[in-house]
């Protein structure tokens, strides 16, 4: 038989690889490994990081390519006996012995494994498209062959489906390696890389993560993506029309199921599809027939796109496409099938104790009688475990007119809403209460009644109507809502943090969560957790909020709360703080998190969060970053209806981003819309900030009486009620007032002021939002100013990282603007090396974070990538242009920059 030679060399790579030099461990040549298996489902990129990462690693290895032609003995032995051939020529530099062609698979194994010898250097052997390999011959014949094999030589094996080859004792004796799905797919930097290559704008570290959570790194679902957008734009589009149903994947799902199930296996599929998560147990709980396990583990072994959710257990999941693909498909059952098929699926996850998960299948039931039934009974629960978005689908599939028929469903309803922010929502089931008070069956929930308009009051800003309601509750027992006094406490205490009763408050708080602690309300303790955080940041103790902050991260990794919203909450004001400490790495990770745990319920949660990255952006001088999380805050402004507290720290970032564009005329419209400044009634932080943010914009526009007027007034309320914090901001503002006016010598006395506060409060962040003139006037404390040690340390090290937002501002220009670069390399000054040598955006990006200073560990951390990564492409930029040292690059990228008009290093 003629043997394709094209079928025994490794694939040739692609122009555009990602080296994925994390997965290394992977592939240690180690003696006691008899087995390699990289199994996946297509489009993970299997065979391309065995013939990228064995090339890098320099390991030699021969190659067997399959297809479906060679799952006959025969053929397979003439392909495997060539491939042997090439081990002897091209490994160990001699010719085979002469091998009978007639013999049968069994004894041809034997005799190749006799003609290998006993020691020589490692090398690997590497059979590609195992999954098309089924005759139970060539199967039986390659276990022989690993029982046997020589311990320099391991069996690579690239494969869709798991392959028999004897996995699980292998794995018992320590003699397998696996790669697996969950290994294959891109991280963050790979996914980056990938994008950074391959498009001219990359999309944002935002957009990024979307994209990986969406297709859960998916090689090739990431790479359609790429491929289908040239803008940011685009691509943020495009992710959002990224789905299981899209029908790109469904016609590609179509074909996989083809391919390889049979009708039976298939409806098993679309029956299952019904389920988030799945077990033996489970599965034969819902589906009637015998031998669920062994069904389970066909589908699992045919590489369908199936992952444990534990290594060791029992528990299953699709891939999000995948599901999505199947939720796509139930159509091809019927109606009374699917609705029997959730009915049981709901008693079967109450049977296993999960309740979420029942009332998800009971609203997809088609039976309200029976929803309405779990609801009212199961909703104290859900509530507590903050499954308020799941209670609202449930909610929405009942209707308004059975809700308020029903006291309960009224509350669990009000208490969606209120979590969901959906404000007015939340008075209409107030009114629904207060219209039934005279029947009995709605006043014996007076305690729950009384909370919940309690809460409503609070997020109207009207803490003087709140605690008299909260302290009415504590009065009458709780009839439904198990947790009511405690929730009615809590309220109090935040009324009184609102009213600026801030030691009160903190007391209060402490109560609640040590009663949340004793009765194990583990939601509510990380709710009250929070709440202190932020009682100590008004006091400036940002020390105290962290530690508590700390506590509170404890709390919800061990109770398993990182879904619910208040993670979302305690991600979002470590970033805050964060912030306030130009810890910025830090700070943009805990925002990205806060993002991520909301993600599924829409953009409009994600204000507070983008707010947090766009004062990052802002603090590192990148616009091109922060612009994109201006845009995301003004489609939430447009299309959302928010708590003031939210309002007035994305009002404070958009005149910081208007300022810094001179854009007056954005701040005038502003001044226009924003909501009133009542400096007499500003006794929180909230408060102060709505105040202090109409004050810059007089500023800003030249109504500099107006606000003075203003701060003063703002100055004395944060004096007599101890917002220590607020009070430091104030003194910035001030400042920048004084410095607008040019009156010099108060702005240094006001910017003096506000360091020497800074020493009890610790801030930082807020500094910077004193923009261009922070410099100026730092200098000026340092030259004309007798300040202390300390207050002259905490000016000099904001002067530095002014001078860094100044120059990572250039830099990201260099890195990011496409119009500064074009405009680069068509200069005719500019070195020749520039067009002849070009460089990829990767270097650019580079070449711009040298020349801001940045070190290798650092601009690995900004790129989020290896440091050996960055190495090899400073490597290459140096080479490209001639650079023999880290001196010699910053001042290329500072000549490039002198060189184009408007820009000034």
């Amino acid at each position: 038989m003629r043997i394709i030679e094209e079928k025994l060399t490794p694939p040739p790579l692609p122009p555009s690889v990602v080296a994925r030099e994390r997965l290394n461990a992977h592939f240690v040549l180690d003696e006691r490994v008899r087995l390699q298996v990289v199994q996946a489902p297509s489009g993970y990129g299997k065979t391309t990081l065995l013939a990228e990462r064995l090339t890098a690693l320099e390991q030699p290895a021969v190659w067997l390519r399959l297809d479906a032609r060679d799952d006959r003995p025969e053929r397979f032995a003439c392909y495997f006996q060539a491939t042997l051939e090439r081990l002897f020529r091209d490994h160990l530099g001699r010719e085979p012995g002469a091998l009978d062609l007639g013999l049968g698979f069994d004894d041809a194994v034997e005799e190749w494994l006799a003609c290998l010898p006993d020691e020589a250097a490692s090398c690997r052997l590497v059979i590609d498209e195992f999954e098309h390999l089924h005759d139970p011959v060539i199967i039986e014949g390659l276990r022989y062959w690993l029982r046997h094999q020589p311990p320099w030589l391991t069996l690579t094996v690239i494969s869709r489906t798991l392959p028999e080859l004897g996995m699980p004792a292998l794995r018992l004796r320590g003699e397998l390696e696996e790669i697996g799905m969950d290994a294959l797919a891109f991280d963050l930097e790979e996914a980056q890389t990938l994008c950074a290559e391959q498009l001219s704008f990359p999309p944002t570290r935002v957009s990024l993560d979307r994209a990986l959570r969406r297709t859960e790194g998916w090689v090739m679902a990431l790479n359609w993506l790429v491929e289908r957008t040239t803008t940011r734009a685009g691509f943020d589009t495009l992710v959002d029309r990224l789905g299981g149903a899209h029908p790109d994947f469904v016609a590609w799902f179509d074909e996989l199921l083809r391919r390889n199930l049979g009708d039976d296996d298939r409806h098993l599929l679309l029956q299952l599809g019904v389920l988030e998560r799945f077990s033996p147990e489970l599965v034969a709980r819902l589906l009637e027939g015998d031998r669920v396990t062994q069904r389970l583990d066909r589908l699992e072994q045919a590489g369908l796109f199936i992952t444990r959710l534990d290594p060791h257990g029992q528990w299953c999941r699709f891939h999000t496409l995948f599901s999505q693909y199947l939720h796509h498909r139930r159509h091809e059952l019927s109606l009374d099938s699917q609705r029997q098929l959730h009915r049981r699926a709901s008693e079967a996850w109450l049977a296993l104790g999960d309740t979420a998960m029942a009332l998800a299948q009971a609203i997809q039931a088609d039976d309200p009688h029976a929803l309405a039934g779990m609801i009212e009974q199961r909703g104290p629960e859900l509530i507590a475990e903050g499954h308020f978005a799941l209670l609202e689908r449930a909610l929405e599939a009942l209707g308004e007119p059975r809700i308020s028929e029903s006291p309960r469903l009224t509350l669990v309803l009000g208490w969606v809403t209120h979590a969901q922010q959906e404000f007015a929502r939340t008075e209409r089931c107030i009114n629904w209460i207060e219209a039934e008070q005279h029947k009995p069956e709605w006043s014996e929930f007076a305690a729950e009644f009384a909370t919940l308009s309690a809460q409503l009051a609070i997020n109207q800003g009207d803490a003087a109507r709140a605690a008299p309601l909260a302290e009415k509750a504590l009065t009458l027992p709780a009839r439904y809502l198990w947790a009511t006094p405690m929730r009615a406490a809590a309220i109090l205490g935040e009324a009184q943090f609102v009213m600026g009763h801030l030691e009160e408050s903190l007391a209060r708080v402490r109560e609640v969560e040590r009663e949340a602690e004793r009765i194990g309300h583990d939601q509510l303790k990380l709710h009250t957790l929070c709440q202190q955080s932020e009682v100590l940041v008004a006091q400036g103790r940002l020390q105290a909020a962290f530690d508590v902050q700390e506590r509170a991260f404890a709390h919800m990794e061990t109770t398993g709360l990182d879904h619910v919203p208040m993670a979302e909450f305690l991600y979002r004001i470590r970033s805050q703080l964060l912030w306030e400490w130009y810890r910025l790495d830090e700070a943009e990770h805990a925002a990205l998190q806060g993002i991520a745990v909301l993600d599924a319920q829409g953009e409009r949660w994600a204000l507070q969060c983008h707010t947090c990255l766009a004062n990052v952006a802002q603090a590192r001088g990148d616009e091109t970053q922060c612009a994109d999380h201006i845009r995301r805050i003004r489609k939430g402004l447009a299309e959302g209806d928010y708590h003031i507290d939210w309002l007035t720290n994305a009002h404070a970032t958009l005149l910081t981003w208007w300022e810094s564009t001179n854009d007056m005329e954005a701040v005038a419209r502003w001044l226009q819309e924003a909501p009133p400044a009542e400096p007499e009634r500003a006794t929180n932080h909230f408060a102060q900030c709505n105040v202090r943010n109409r004050a810059r914009a007089l500023t800003l526009l030249g109504e500099y009486a107006q606000a003075e007027s203003l701060l003063n007034a703002l100055e004395g309320e944060a004096a007599r009620l101890g917002l220590v914090t607020d009070a430091n901001r104030n003194r910035i503002a001030l400042a920048a007032l004084a410095w607008a006016r040019e009156e010099t010598e108060t702005a240094l006395g006001h910017t003096a002021q506000a360091l020497v506060q800074a020493g009890r409060t610790t801030v930082m962040g807020s500094f910077l939002r004193l923009g261009q003139s922070l410099r100026d006037l730092l200098a000026g404390v340092l030259a004309e100013w007798d300040a202390d040690d300390l207050t002259r340390a905490r000016a000099e090290r904001l002067l530095e990282m002014a001078g860094r937002q100044h120059e990572f501002g250039h830099a990201m220009r260099l890195m990011l603007d496409e119009d500064i670069i074009a405009d680069i390399v068509a200069r005719p000054d500019v070195p020749e090396l520039i067009r002849t040598s070009p460089l990829t955006r990767r270097e650019w990006q580079i070449l711009g974070l040298i020349y801001a200073g940045l070190s290798n560990e650092q601009i690995a951390e900004q790129l989020t990538v290896a440091p050996t990564t960055i190495k090899t492409h400073i490597r290459s930029l140096y080479q490209k242009q001639n650079i023999s040292c880290r001196e010699e690059a910053i001042a290329f990228a500072g000549d490039l920059l002198s060189r184009v008009e408007g820009v000034t290093p």
